[in-house]
């Protein structure tokens, strides 16, 4: 693919990333613009692999975890700013009920499946083709999942489009086809940390989710159907709240998960399409990541296991608690007494999403 400047100083190029296990080649692709924000994709897993910002001082730091080389990520067992799917989050002992049939998914999470299971969206060689408007510059990755993938029922094409504007919006529109009932529920799952991917833990991030509820997990981190306001609770974000203020607390959600990893039900729930989700700020640096989504729920997760057993970009070893993930998705049916949308798509009904994630900075 030729590099695709534009006439606004956005460009979108091209690098070999390394090669895969199986002999397959990986690309790198750097989407920029003129205000400091650079991305860099892999066709690998639809990773982002880095992403750089200003600072208030206008320093320019990556702000997300990550590895130098594809063959990492052939290993990384936390999902490293990969595209998560057919199914994100926990299907319970892997079973799936569609229209009265069980289908038994593959199990790679304890007793559950995790994040579409074993060789999943986001160990897959994509398709990747590029496209230059003036307004904006996209990288457009495709796969096709075949009937039966990881146990899931029909054959299922995805197309997955990251762009970036010149207003340091990157979007991330979700595309899905099934020639046969299925479930899909598709997220994103970069590890953010806006003081810089090598700077240690995130207490000092101030988080706001819009959001009055919020799912308890059980022990396996699987909802327990209850719904449970967050006012006067270690899951309040509804104003700007940093996460040293509970991360470490005796809640008992909080002790759980080992930091913060629930569904937030968003307000508005997703009826008038695009609505604000969720904000960090990072004081020292003066950044800030606002995400807006069409998706009824998020997940808040601290990188709660990551435990300094993988060597990270720039010789970083990441630890707990070194970065968060905002994961916009759908929620499963099991949870009732709320306005949540579907999981189950037709072929008749393509499933479609967006997230897009606004990148400034504040001084304070």
């Amino acid at each position: 693919m030729p590099n695709k400047p534009n006439i606004n100083r956005l460009s979108i190029t091209q690098q070999d990333f390394g090669t895969l296990s199986n002999g397959q080649s990986a690309a790198l692709f750097t989407l920029s613009n003129a205000n400091g924000v650079r991305v860099k994709i892999s066709n690998y897993g639809g990773i982002i692999v880095a992403l750089e910002t200003l600072d208030k001082n206008a320093v320019s730091s990556d702000i997300v975890l990550g590895y130098d080389d594809v063959e990492s990520y052939e290993s990384d067992p936390y999902y490293l700013g990969a595209i998560i799917g057919r199914y994100a989050g926990r299907i319970d002992q892997g079973l799936l009920s569609i229209d009265d049939k069980i289908y038994q998914l593959d199990i790679n999470n304890n007793d559950n499946q995790l994040h579409g299971g074993h060789q999943a969206l986001n160990k897959q060689l994509w398709q990747a083709t590029s496209e230059s408007l003036a307004e904006k510059v996209s990288l457009i990755l495709q796969h096709t999942s075949l009937d039966g993938d990881n146990g899931f029922p029909g054959n299922v094409e995805f197309k997955v489009k990251y762009s970036l504007n010149c207003s340091n919006e990157l979007s991330v529109e979700y595309f899905a086809n099934t020639d046969k009932t299925t479930v899909i529920n598709l997220t994103q799952h970069s590890y953010f940390n806006l003081a810089g991917h090598q700077s240690g833990d995130i207490y000092q991030h101030q988080i706001q989710i819009n959001a009055t509820h919020f799912l308890p997990m059980n022990e396996t981190i699987y909802p327990t159907g209850e719904i449970r306001a967050v006012l006067n609770s270690a899951h309040d974000f509804s104003q700007l709240t940093a996460l040293a203020k509970n991360i470490n607390s005796d809640d008992e959600q909080v002790v759980i998960a080992k930091g913060y990893d629930n569904y937030w039900l968003i307000d508005d729930n997703a009826i008038r399409g695009e609505v604000f989700a969720a904000r960090a700020f990072e004081p020292n640096s003066g950044r800030q990541l606002t995400l807006y989504s069409d998706q009824s729920c998020l997940i808040l997760y601290t990188a709660n296991y990551i435990n300094g057993s993988q060597t990270g970009k720039e010789h970083c070893v990441y630890q707990q608690h070194s970065a968060f993930c905002f994961e916009p998705q759908r929620l499963a049916n099991r949870v009732t007494g709320a306005n949540i949308n579907n999981t189950i798509v037709r072929p008749e009904q393509p499933f479609y999403s967006q997230t897009r994630l606004v990148f400034d900075t504040v001084s304070i």
